[in-house]
């Protein structure tokens, strides 16, 4: 009488099967400009609102401020110091160069109140509109963060995504 079941070898294959299937699929999906940029820029509008909200929080300026290499950013207390990112309590940095899913991604251009900064009011309130082009393998998305409250917009963006800072 035979049980019914996998064997263990049969599970084997299968787990193999769908480990190289992942392999080349996820690698493709993410080379796409459109997921990749898509993601990048919501990321970055996402990091903005939560600089932002920080401000408000603690009651204290939040400053981000953009590398200039072009290579991702950074959020920094009214002192200069790096903040913890709420979401992960990491450094509160983004680097598209050592972030593989972002590897290609770079700023290609940014217009700030101060050359390469947003600073938010302790009430997070941003001192000026900021607007930053991302881009990768040809592709752009713009980042627009308009005062005094903070509507973001992605310019380009194939999802749709906004935010009006409510």
């Amino acid at each position: 009488m035979r049980k019914a079941g996998f064997t263990l070898l049969e599970l084997l294959v299968v787990l193999v099967l769908i480990s190289t299937v992942a392999a080349v699929a996820i690698p493709a999906y993410f080379a796409r400009s459109e997921v990749t940029l898509e993601n990048a820029a919501i990321l970055f509008a996402k990091d903005l609102r939560a600089a932002q909200n920080r401000s408000a929080f603690v009651g204290e300026e939040t400053v981000v401020e953009l590398f200039e290499d072009g290579d991702g950013y950074r959020v920094l207390d009214a002192l200069g110091h790096r903040v913890d990112n709420p979401r992960n309590e990491l450094p509160f940095e983004r680097r598209y160069s050592i972030d593989a899913v972002f590897s290609g991604v770079t700023i290609a251009a940014a217009k700030a109140p101060e050359d390469r900064r947003l600073r938010f009011s302790a009430r997070g309130e941003p001192n000026g509109p900021l607007e930053v082009i991302l881009r990768f393998n040809g592709d752009e998305r713009t980042i627009c963060m308009d005062p005094p409250y903070g509507e973001l917009r992605i310019l380009g963006s194939t999802s749709g995504w906004i935010d009006l800072g409510y």
